[in-house]
């Protein structure tokens, strides 16, 4: 065990009120250094030169005088906010998973909220009226049951959204950059008419995959081969009572054609939990797009909220303490977005 104790600087207000998990799961001597958003420059500098690892969801704190560190480790899949130039060549950068499950519940219930007309029915009877009741007559509704979910990228979440899905006896078609690791990933007889996806295509059928489903689950990754990849002409191809569901990253998805394409309508409706962009210091009640989707009846939209539950937060610190440890007692650090040299 070491005796000397991992100097582990909490930084950005977002990750203090986890100093308690850390201090649960650690099995390790640690001293904790505190740096929120409202830290002085000097503060900022003095807790970088002292720390052995980072935790942290946005750094571009210059580094390079900071000769303890080896490790930033974000509390996030994502680490477009961390600036890499700021870092030593030395210093491991890590990220951590956990909310693909929150992620699979939330496409899930929202998928049960539409084919159920859930917030017009509750609006309604709420109102005083009998309107949606089968005592009255009321129009039918539709089941999940037998739709056809297609799932756009096929990482943790993908696998996570298809396996709930066909549980709830739909039709999973997945469209992935690497169709042969979804096999591998889903095994003998996981791929097939009887399987958990009954059809694997790559990109280069996304056109096609498109037109085929009921609901679009994008759950790719945001690079620039996928930025705009759902513009006009794909959204064109869905059919006119589909529902795209974007769970990803909001620029996957083209801002305008999107908009267009739910008020002509030329599809069902949306929902939408990632967006185009995000509140700052300047406009800290920032609306997540440009254009007005808070007015449009048929979608369905949360401020990036679907992953963020109580359980996913401990699975990510479950990882975040193990990458700590692995530090401390010199083990394999897991989830390596770069390996420091």
């Amino acid at each position: 065990m070491p005796t000397e104790p991992l100097v582990v600087a909490l930084y950005n207000d977002i990750i203090l009120p986890n100093e308690y998990r850390l201090r649960a799961k650690a099995d390790f001597p640690i001293e904790v250094i505190r740096v929120p958003d409202s830290a002085s420059q000097a503060d900022r500098e003095a807790a970088v030169a002292a720390a052995d690892a980072i935790v942290t969801v946005a750094f571009a704190q210059p580094a390079q005088q900071a000769p303890r560190l080896r490790l930033v480790q974000t509390q996030a899949a994502g680490v477009e906010r961390v600036d890499l130039s700021c870092l030593p060549d030395r210093v491991t950068v890590c990220n951590a998973f956990g909310h693909t499950r929150a992620i699979a519940e939330y496409t899930l219930m929202t998928m049960l909220m539409w084919t159920h007309q859930w917030k017009a029915v509750e609006s309604s009877f709420r109102a005083g009226s009998w309107f949606y009741s089968g005592s009255k007559y009321g129009p039918l509704r539709h089941e999940l049951n037998s739709r056809t979910v297609g799932v756009l990228g096929f990482g943790q979440m993908g696998e996570e959204i298809a396996r709930r899905c066909h549980a709830l006896g739909t039709r999973v078609l997945v469209c992935a950059r690497n169709p042969g690791k979804v096999v591998d990933t889903l095994g003998p007889g996981g791929v097939g008419p009887t399987g958990v996806v009954e059809q694997v295509v790559g990109l280069d059928q996304l056109d096609p995959f498109l037109g085929q489903c009921d609901f679009v689950v994008v759950c790719l990754a945001l690079t620039p081969d996928t930025r705009g990849l759902i513009q006009a002409d794909r959204l064109a191809r869905m059919k006119p009572d589909a529902v795209l569901i974007n769970v990803a990253r909001g620029p996957i998805v083209d801002e305008a054609a999107l908009y267009a394409a739910l008020t002509r309508p030329s599809i069902g409706g949306a929902v939408i939990d990632v967006w185009w962009q995000y509140p700052d210091a300047a406009e800290p009640e920032r609306r997540g797009a440009q254009l007005p989707f808070h007015e449009l009846d048929n979608v369905l939209i949360t401020p990036h909220s679907s992953g963020w539950t109580e359980q996913m937060m401990d699975r990510r610190w479950d990882q975040i303490v193990a990458n700590l440890a692995a530090l401390a007692k010199g083990g394999t650090l897991s989830n390596v977005v770069r390996a420091g040299q």
